[in-house]
């Protein structure tokens, strides 16, 4: 039976963790639309523990074993990660829309002060141990702080963000008491705080951060490695004896390594449990082949944008206005993704995703939305001239490009799509593959995302103001708020155009439990399990 969660007050916690123009020409008028509440979903047939049945086993593909054991070292790659994942569980936990939880397994208590600087004292679970049933205490927190900060020579973690506005952590009125002290007022406190210490031995030195092979003693979770057979390419997770936690309700978790070609006929001949199809139409299509499976899909945590080159004809602020109105972007998204059953989630802000709290379509808050004829007026205003193939200024065609590197089919069917918009305005997009006025980017979100303000957005005209009082702000209403004035004044200078949220697909043998497209939300991995 589970033990109950102190959720109650973790939800106040959860609470204190969200978040003019330039140019001659004239802006479209506006409309006021108000923030949205995070409508994160996750697609991960959640289930309660009573529902699951005891035992079992999962298997995950992998290109290959792991060379680095420390997650957060340079070396650890992505295979590395996800083997890595079920043994470094969160120590606040996310929802899918990236908001933080204490995990009472390893954080019974938050305290949280802003008088002048932000103060955080965690309480942590005294039952939390490590693989060698050594105690996890404050001493490998402030291990983690000094060895992230650069004050070890040689170690340089990898993530996560935020420790370098961490000025000090020590502990506090016990060796379960940790108190982080902060440079500033800051209301993304919890972002270096997620995942939870290294063990402090582990961050001492170089040689002792470098980890190539696995130490139960490296581990506080409730898997550890039982076997790694080099000959098989296969990684075996097992029940931790000393977890203090939930029972798993799997028993053995299988890494193995497959090809990549391969992968596609594993899962389809029952060899894998899960598999990370991505956005690709091939895998996606081979995924639904298989029987007695499932394919879940929810927002992700990166979104597809193009960004611009503020130099060139698209230094003008008002033709940059007229391309982004000429662009229908929910198109292009139903394009890149033809075989989703719904299309993407059109993104319309700089700063934050759609499922994320405080967003805001910027599109409609400015008026600066898909709006072939209005482009065209914009254009004339500026000076561009209807003529044969595009239009002209000064004797100049107005001709811009669009970066298509070779090999990448999604990009050039956003070229052919696009090109087709412009074209309609009268402007003539050219496929190059190297530097362009316009390049398609993957970009990542941070769960955190106002606690690092891209440049760009940083450094748009009138925004100095807004971006210190969003860096200190507090109240989530007026930070939200905040946020959205600077996005606008982005939206307005056209400084990227996002496109639309990227979604996350994981294909899955039915009767998989509380695994699989999770959004930013974190994993309970005694959790995951099969239906009885």
């Amino acid at each position: 039976m589970s033990r109950p969660r102190p959720r109650a007050r973790l939800a106040v916690l959860a609470a204190a963790l969200l978040v003019g123009c330039t140019g001659s020409q004239p802006l479209p008028s506006p409309s006021t639309p108000a923030p949205v509440a995070a409508d994160a979903v996750q697609d991960t047939n959640p289930q309660p523990r009573e529902r699951l049945r005891d035992g079992g086993l999962l298997r995950f593909p992998l290109a290959a074993l792991p060379t680095q054991w420390n997650p957060r070292h340079p070396d650890a790659d992505a295979d590395a990660r996800r083997v890595l994942d079920p043994l470094t569980p969160e120590h606040l936990a996310l929802d899918a829309a990236g908001r933080a939880t204490p995990n009472p397994d390893f954080v019974t208590d938050v305290a949280v002060s802003h008088e002048g600087h932000t103060v955080v004292t965690l309480t942590l679970n005294p039952e939390a141990v490590w693989g060698d049933a050594a105690p996890l205490t404050a001493e490998d927190w402030v291990a983690t702080w000094r060895a992230s900060t650069g004050q070890v020579e040689g170690v340089a973690p990898v993530g996560p963000l935020g420790w370098d506005r961490v000025t000090d952590v020590r502990a506090g009125a016990s060796a379960y008491e940790v108190v982080v002290t902060y440079a500033g007022v800051d209301p993304d406190w919890a972002q270096p705080l997620v995942p939870g210490p290294l063990r402090a031995s582990t961050v001492a030195s170089a040689d002792a951060f470098a980890w190539a092979s696995h130490r139960d003693a490296h581990y506080a979770a409730p898997f550890l490695v039982a076997h790694v057979d080099q000959a098989q390419g296969l990684v075996t997770l097992e029940r931790n004896p000393l977890w203090w936690g939930d029972r798993p309700k799997l028993d053995t978790i299988m890494f193995r390594t497959v090809q990549a070609e391969a992968v596609a006929a594993a899962f389809q001949h029952n060899e894998l449990d899960v598999w990370e199809t991505g956005t690709s139409l091939d895998r996606l299509q081979q995924s639904r082949a298989a029987a007695d499976t499932t394919l879940r899909t929810a927002p992700g945590t990166h979104g597809r944008s193009l960004h611009v080159s503020r130099a060139g004809l698209l230094a003008d602020a008002a033709l940059r206005r007229a391309v982004l109105m000429a662009i229908d972007r929910a198109e292009v998204g139903a394009s890149d993704l033809a075989d989703l059953h719904e299309p993407p989630r059109t993104w319309s802000s700089n700063l934050l995703l759609p499922t994320q709290p405080g967003y805001v379509d910027q599109a409609r808050a400015t008026g600066l939305a898909n709006d072939p004829v209005r482009a065209a007026e914009a254009l004339d205003a500026a000076g561009w001239v209807e003529g044969p193939g595009s239009r002209s200024k000064d004797g100049q065609r107005l001709l811009l490009t669009f970066r298509t590197p070779i090999g990448d089919d999604l990009a050039q069917g956003e070229f052919e799509v696009l090109a087709g918009q412009l074209a309609a305005v009268g402007v003539r997009l050219r496929a190059v593959t190297g530097e362009a006025d316009l390049t398609p980017v993957s970009v990542p979100v941070d769960a955190f995302p106002l606690a690092r303000l891209p440049e760009d957005v940083a450094s748009v005209p009138a925004a100095a103001e807004l971006v210190a009082r969003v860096a200190s702000e507090v109240d989530p209403v007026r930070r939200a708020d905040q946020a959205s004035q600077l996005a606008r004044l982005a939206w307005q200078e056209v400084v990227e155009i996002p496109l639309y949220q990227e979604p996350q697909f994981v294909a899955v043998r039915n009767g998989l439990a509380n695994l699989g497209a999770p959004g930013y939300a974190t994993t309970d991995w005694e959790d995951v399990g099969w239906t009885s």
